[in-house]
């Protein structure tokens, strides 16, 4: 009977066990934050959460994976692979215009035009010389309308006179230098690899087009989104989160030089005296001032104005979406009430 007995708790408690195992492989860990994003500075201050233990702080498990386009980077969000981005506010627009509602838009990190221009092999000087020739850059980025900007500005029309090439963020420079296009143009660090090929010239900038003398902004300034089913499943921890985040941000824009330091060589790849010299020109918004940015008198203004160039100059967008309705300020830890945007839930 004995015998019985320990083969019958022993069959109890491996059931037990293998129950609880499986459970726990299953479901990923709740502290455990997948973050994408590419080599640009505005993705700083997730790094130094990770570098500082900031994150780690607040409980999070960060991790860090490299998606190089704002769509791709969107649609991991969109899927669940990953939690939280910055990315650049076209490719949002497009998914929003698309009915994508899988994520919340939850603010505004920097302002840092100049940082994205239209360079020309060796022989080209200016954009009636571009007549024919071929332009790269990755298509739904914030380069693509200012390419198109740029263009329209100087008389040719982006459909007819040229011909647009779509290309990986981090092919750009490579593809450029061996001559399979005659322009590129893309954002830093990329930016600089063109610059320092021999005989390029800088034809434009995003501070030339009419979005930048209109509003002081990049054609399309970088975003903050996190994944809605995520967020509403604990908004108490995304609410710690973005606070961690906002954390970082803010011991970045009060320590840059160490900030470089901590990042160069394993985020971005670009020479020291050059990264801290292009981040003296950020212009970092904290949490508190989210409350002014993401209003009608801040960066809603603009995105009104490039929705309307998407859809109706462009025509890439079927619709012009409220993006409204996709702000979530609520996850932000405001040290004073903000007052609530009147939207329908998505």
């Amino acid at each position: 009977m004995k015998t019985w007995f320990f083969r019958i708790t022993f069959v109890c408690f491996l059931i037990i066990f293998l129950f609880f195992s499986i459970s726990c492989t299953d479901k990923s860990p709740s502290n455990q934050v997948i973050v994408v994003g590419s080599q640009w500075y505005g993705h700083i201050p997730v790094w130094i959460g990770i570098e500082k233990g900031i994150f780690k702080k607040y409980g999070f498990d960060v991790k860090w994976q490299f998606i190089g386009k704002s769509m791709d980077r969107l649609n991991a969000i969109s899927s669940g692979e990953a939690h939280f981005a910055s990315l650049g506010e076209i490719a949002m627009l497009s998914a929003m215009a698309q009915g994508n509602t899988r994520f919340y838009w939850v603010g505004n990190q920097d302002i840092a035009p100049g940082f994205e221009g239209l360079v020309a092999k060796e022989g080209i000087t200016s954009f009636e010389q571009l007549r024919g020739k071929k332009i790269g850059f990755p298509f739904g980025a914030s380069v693509d309308i200012t390419c198109r900007l740029l263009l329209k500005q100087h008389g040719l029309d982006p459909k007819k006179d040229v011909r647009l090439v779509n290309l990986e963020v981090g092919d750009v420079p490579s593809v450029f230098q061996t001559g399979r296009i005659d322009a590129a143009i893309i954002w830093e660090p990329g930016f600089s690899q063109l610059v320092s090929i021999d005989g390029a010239t800088v034809l434009g900038m995003d501070t030339d087009t009419e979005v930048y003398k209109k509003f002081g902004t990049m054609t399309g300034p970088d975003v903050l989104i996190i994944n809605k089913a995520w967020s509403d499943e604990d908004r108490l921890r995304a609410k710690r989160f973005m606070k961690a985040y906002f954390e970082s941000l803010k011991w970045v824009d009060y320590n840059p030089e160490e900030a470089v330091k901590l990042i160069q060589g394993k985020y971005i790849n670009q020479d020291l005296s050059l990264i801290q010299k292009n981040i003296e020109k950020f212009i970092w918004h904290d949490i508190e001032d989210q409350k002014r940015i993401m209003t009608d008198n801040g960066i809603f203004g603009q995105a009104d104005y490039i929705i309307r160039i998407l859809h109706e100059d462009m025509k890439v967008i079927p619709n012009k979406p409220d993006f409204r309705k996709w702000v979530n300020l609520d996850i932000l830890s405001f040290q004073r009430a903000v007052k609530k945007i009147k939207v329908q839930p998505l």
